[in-house]
């Protein structure tokens, strides 16, 4: 039975997100608000964490999970192919429901930097990137309540309220050199991103 606690995403209480950090830094599982929906979150260096939660979820192990990000510049530090199409896609998009997939010296990731307190705030504590997934069972509806995201079996579920009335995932691409692939169509529109990828490469 997962343990929910109210939390305050305008204010969140810190002795709250120093507890979702000790269960994760113990390889366990912690369900997150953010802004589109509900997420649930593992530390990605520890196998053992993420493959419970590709087993809770019903995950194909093979397909990789996003990381939450708590800045643009923890992004930009990993990412070895970084260009003004990227940044121009941050500095409007970021914090807020994009996920790009970026090369990285240990390969191709998704980096995500939602806008909400409670992630962020936890992400940054955690001193780490951390892996975000949606919360709820594979091929089911996305939550945007934390009763709804209860349908998975975490250690701690942080309750923000209703995460968005859309109740749509971040809006995936992946970028290579000057090149953008829409990987997945979510909250934000694709032809916006072409648009503001576009711009900022342009000569």
């Amino acid at each position: 039975m997962s343990k929910i606690i109210k939390i305050d995403s305008n204010n969140p209480d810190l002795s709250l997100i120093d507890e979702a950090c000790k269960i994760l830094s113990n390889g366990e599982l912690v369900i997150l608000p953010t802004e589109t929906v509900y997420g649930i979150a593992c530390d990605p260096e520890n196998s053992y964490a993420v493959k419970k939660l590709q087993e809770i979820k019903g995950r194909d192990k093979n397909k990789p999970i996003s990381y939450l990000a708590g800045s643009i510049d923890q992004v930009k530090n990993v990412c070895i192919n970084w260009n003004n199409g990227i940044e121009n896609l941050c500095k409007k998009y970021w914090p807020g429901p994009l996920t790009l997939v970026l090369e990285t010296k240990k390969g191709w990731f998704g980096f995500r930097v939602p806008n909400h307190n409670v992630p962020i705030l936890v992400c940054n504590s955690y001193g780490n990137f951390l892996a975000l997934t949606s919360a709820n069972i594979s091929g089911k509806p996305d939550s945007s309540t934390a009763k709804a995201a209860s349908i998975l079996n975490a250690n701690l579920i942080l309750d923000g309220g209703l995460s968005s009335k859309k109740a749509l995932p971040s809006s995936v691409i992946k970028v290579d050199g000057n090149e953008i692939d829409i990987i997945r169509e979510g909250y934000l529109p694709s032809h916006k991103l072409i648009k503001c990828f576009k711009k900022g490469i342009s000569p």
